[in-house]
Order: structure tokens, then C-alpha cells, then sequence
């Protein structure tokens, strides 16, 4: 892109972005936020509209360098003069560079994390997004491409130590730098069956080939047993001009789960004889690809878009009517299916995934079956136990049963004071409207029902109206409803919002809990529209 066209399309955008918002009349929206004591509406037309701007100008400068990219995005963000309106365009930024196909973009993402996301300067939709934006981060920022490559202190099958990438100027008993080979890491795990098949591919590419490059294989497991038999039967290379080294990390004392960002096996990197990463995230095609000067990039994890489709599917026959049973049902034959006939890396990836896709619904049923997943597929299970398990299920999975603990059936609510709408029970089928601040402990009533919620979420809504209607219809029932606006939380009382956090599962809204008159928990993660 030249720089005037470039020009033209940056005053384009920036239009596009001022008008983003609409104030002082009523439009149809999906987002209403307090904002400087003034309600302020994005209208969901025009943020889908800057959206697909901030999508194609990022399209239009992939290519280019990361660092440009970098100024770019900044850019993009420091020119809204409004708060909500850069956490739109940054957001839509960050989601297009952790989506980006393009080998060297990660950067970007790592970038956008470390500048506006981690330090507050942007906030990001809940606290999960920004753990995940942690992780991201944290997980990539010492791996990326044109970085020096980590140093590495591993054992070869006889015990002896080996240093990858030492310091310059320090000794090493060995090191592949300088002697002006490429060097191929690759991270695998005995029982991963990717791990296998991009072994195989892996020694057909170097046995048939005359890349000037050395094989680093190293094993991520602890069974050593395991390893020198895996190697023996599908590691066995035999090639004119690659060195191949097998080398593992019993201890993971090394670290190179962070500082290769070792989530899931495979990894696969590329390493020039300078010690520069020039490809990660690789396959055994796309290294050899690489090899040859093209650049590709794969990349997958659990959660991915395919599964949650594919889940979708396994749970639509139920429809309204599904139930915490069916859910433990479809876990149990995921079990019956593959772990019990042997396949446990099958079943690693279906439970993995199916713990991620429950995680994401906030319905009852789904928090049950998640309940189910954890304690049975998860931690009740002695198989997982690479460090990518560990890291992106175990970990996971014990967030999501801290969690699950919170605000628990017969226990007592937590008592913080919010501001909130009261609603009780009028003269015929009218309600009474209260604003002011309500302990959630004793806010009146016999049956109390909470509903936390942000006011652009049609299910928030719905819950909303369904709560006017049960008023509205039970004349004889001293019931009382709290309706507590969380983007009123963020935007005036954060204090009050982290508290609130801190008590309650409000990962994904509404969230809707039921007590009697004493405070105590009855009921949570219910529904009023059924």
C-alpha cells in the first residue's frame, strides 16, 4: 500500500470510528454502557461497520513487519478519543492478530497484551479474557520470530547435559551455535498421536532431502522407558546431511514450556545458524516449506472453532429440554468410546475440548455437566500429565471448579452493598421500582432472586422482562428481585464490581441466584424465561 492510499484509507477509518456512536436518541442497539455519567449507545450497525474497516486496513498491512504493524495498531487505538470506542477497535485488533494465519504476527498480539491489556489501559470484556490474555502472552513473548532462541539445558539418553543456545561467549559442553546449520526443535510427547505422525513426516522430509539443518527431537514426557522405545520405532532417522539429537528434560527444569511456549505437543521450530528464530508453531509440511524459503504457519488448540461446532451439533437435538444427565451421558460415552478401548490421547482431545466448550455456557444444565467433566474426565483421571495438559486442562479446570465453588446451594450469600433496581409487587399486574444501594443479603422478600447483567446482552434482556412477568403473575408470593448492571459496576463502582468478582461466578451473564428470606443460597444459574 502506498503511502497516499494508505492516508486515504487511515481518514476513512478514523470517520468511521467518530461516528460510531449515537447519543441522545433512541436506536436499536446491542451494547449500552454508563460512560462519564452519560449513557452512551454503540449502535451494533456502525460497530459492525468499523469492524470490518479495522479488519480490512489490517488485512491490506499483514504482510508487512511486525513492528510496523505494531505503530499501526497503536495508532489506530490512540486516535479514539473516546474509552469505549478504542476498547472496540482494540479488541477487534487484538481478536484479528490471535487469529492471523501469518507466521510472525503473534507478535502483534503479544504486543497489543503487554501495552493496553495487562496494564489496564484498556480493559478487556471479563476477567477470564484477560487470564487467557496473560497466558497468551506469557506463553509467546520469548519465542517469537526474529528473537534469539531460548537457551535450553537438556539430557541426552545417557544422562549427559546439552545447552542449546547458550549465552554468546559462554562455554557449553555442546551447542548447534555457530557451526552454521539450521537447527530443527522438536517438542513432542510419547503419547501424543500429531507427536507421531509428525515424526514419520519428519524423518521422510530429512531422509529424502539435503537440508543442512540439525534434528533437536525432545521428549516432554518422564518416562524414560517410553522415550528410547519411541525412538527406536519411529524415530529411527537415517540422513546423508541432518544430524539427529534426542534429548529430553525428565525434570522440565529447563523451562521450556515458557520459553518455547510449549501449551500443547507438537512444537516445531526453525532456528538460522545465528541463533534467530525464523518459524515456529511449524508442521513437518510447512518446516519443510519454510526450509525452502516459503512461510506458513499452523497452529491448534483445544477450544477451537471446529469442536465447539462440533459440539453444537452432538447438543442441539436436546434443545431446552437438556439436562445435567444428558450432559454426563454424552461425557461417559466420549469415555466408553476411546479411553476404555485405549485410545487415550482421543479421549484427552474430546474431554479437553468438551471441558473448554461447557466452560463458555452459563446455563444450569452446562454448569453441571461442567461439574461432571472436571471432577471425573479431569482431575479424576491420572492421564494428564504432559506439561501442555497440565498447563491448558488441569489449570484450566481448576479455575472453573474455583469457580463452581462460589455462591453454592445452602450457602450465605455474600453481603456486599450495590447499587441496584429493586422490584416488587404492585397494586394489580403493576411493578414497584426502586433505585438506591441494597445489601444481597436482606433486600426484602421471601424468595429473592438476584439477576446480574449488562444491558447489551439479548438474554440479559429477556431474563429481565421474564422477571416483570413473574411479578407481574404470582399476586400472592412475596417475592422480591435485585437487578444488579454490571457495566454500571465497571464503568462508576470498580470496587464494588472486583468484589462482586471475587464472590460470584460472572463469567459468562446473567447470572441469576436465588435465596430465601435469611440470605441463603436456594438456588443459581437459573433461568426466569423458563
Amino acid at each position: 500500500m502506498n503511502i497516499m492510499s494508505k492516508f486515504l484509507y487511515m481518514a476513512i477509518l478514523m470517520v468511521s470510528v467518530s461516528c460510531l456512536y449515537v447519543q441522545g436518541k433512541t436506536v436499536s442497539t446491542d451494547t449500552v454502557a454508563f460512560h462519564e455519567n452519560r449513557v452512551v449507545s454503540i449502535d451494533s450497525a456502525r460497530l459492525s461497520e468499523i469492524s470490518g474497516k479495522v479488519k480490512e486496513y489490517l488485512t491490506r498491512i499483514e504482510t508487512e513487519p511486525a513492528d510496523l504493524q505494531k505503530r499501526e495498531a497503536d495508532f489506530l487505538i490512540e486516535t479514539c478519543s473516546d474509552s469505549l470506542v478504542r476498547q472496540a477497535v482494540a479488541l477487534n485488533i487484538y481478536d484479528f492478530y490471535l487469529k492471523s494465519k501469518i507466521m510472525g504476527t503473534e507478535a502483534v498480539a503479544v504486543h497489543m497484551c503487554d501495552k493496553w491489556f495487562i496494564p489496564g489501559k484498556i480493559k478487556m470484556h471479563s476477567d477470564i479474557d484477560l487470564m487467557n490474555a496473560r497466558i497468551y502472552a506469557e506463553f509467546n513473548r520469548s519465542s517469537l520470530i526474529g528473537m534469539q532462541a531460548p537457551e535450553l539445558e537438556l539430557l541426552d539418553s545417557l544422562g549427559n547435559h546439552v545447552t542449546l543456545f547458550p549465552p554468546k561467549d559462554t562455554k557449553a559442553a555442546f551447542s548447534p551455535t555457530g557451526t552454521g546449520r539450521y537447527s530443527i526443535l522438536f517438542f513432542y510427547s510419547t503419547d501424543c498421536p500429531r507427536c507421531l505422525a509428525e515424526s514419520i513426516m519428519l524423518g521422510n522430509i530429512l531422509e529424502n532431502s539435503d537440508f543442512n539443518a540439525d534434528l533437536y527431537a525432545i521428549n516432554t514426557g518422564r518416562n524414560r522407558n517410553e522415550w528410547i522405545e519411541y525412538v527406536r520405532n519411529h524415530m529411527n532417522i537415517n540422513s546423508e546431511y541432518a544430524g539427529i539429537y534426542h534429548l529430553w528434560d525428565p525434570h522440565t527444569s529447563s523451562g521450556f514450556q515458557i520459553k518455547y511456549g510449549i501449551m500443547q505437543t507438537p512444537g516445531l521450530f526453525l532456528v538460522n545458524p545465528e541463533g534467530t528464530i525464523t518459524g515456529r508453531r511449524l508442521d513437518a509440511i510447512s518446516l519443510e516449506k519454510l526450509l525452502q524459503t516459503a512461510l506458513t504457519q499452523v497452529s491448534t488448540e483445544y477450544g477451537s472453532d471446529e469442536s465447539r461446532e462440533f459440539y453444537d451439533k452432538v447438543f442441539a437435538p436436546y434443545g431446552d429440554s437438556l439436562e445435567c444427565k444428558d450432559i454426563i451421558s454424552i461425557a461417559e460415552y466420549i469415555e466408553k468410546t476411546s479411553l476404555e478401548r485405549g485410545n487415550t490421547m482421543l479421549f484427552k482431545q474430546m474431554e479437553g475440548d468438551l471441558l473448554y466448550y461447557l466452560a463458555g455456557k452459563k446455563e444450569k444444565a452446562y454448569k453441571c455437566g461442567l461439574e461432571y467433566v472436571i471432577k471425573n474426565g479431569i482431575l479424576g483421571k491420572d492421564i494428564w500429565t504432559s506439561p501442555d495438559d497440565s498447563m491448558k486442562v488441569r489449570d484450566f479446570a481448576l479455575i472453573m471448579q474455583e469457580l463452581l465453588d462460589r455462591c453454592r446451594p445452602g450457602a450465605e450469600i455474600h453481603d456486599v452493598k450495590v447499587p441496584a433496581t429493586l422490584l416488587k409487587k404492585g397494586r394489580g399486574d403493576s411493578i414497584k421500582e426502586k433505585e438506591g444501594k441494597f445489601h444481597l443479603s436482606s433486600f426484602g422478600g421471601k424468595k429473592r432472586i438476584i439477576i446480574f447483567y449488562t444491558v447489551g446482552c439479548e438474554t440479559c434482556k429477556a431474563e429481565r422482562e421474564a422477571a416483570r412477568k413473574l411479578l407481574a403473575g404470582k399476586p400472592s408470593e412475596k417475592t422480591s428481585i435485585l437487578e444488579v448492571n454490571m457495566d454500571l459496576m465497571f464503568s462508576s463502582y470498580p470496587d464494588i464490581a472486583q468484589e462482586l468478582f471475587d464472590c460470584f461466578d460472572l463469567i459468562a451473564l446473567p447470572f441469576i441466584v436465588e435465596t430465601d428470606s435469611k440470605g441463603i443460597v436456594t438456588d443459581r444459574y437459573i433461568s426466569l424465561i423458563q
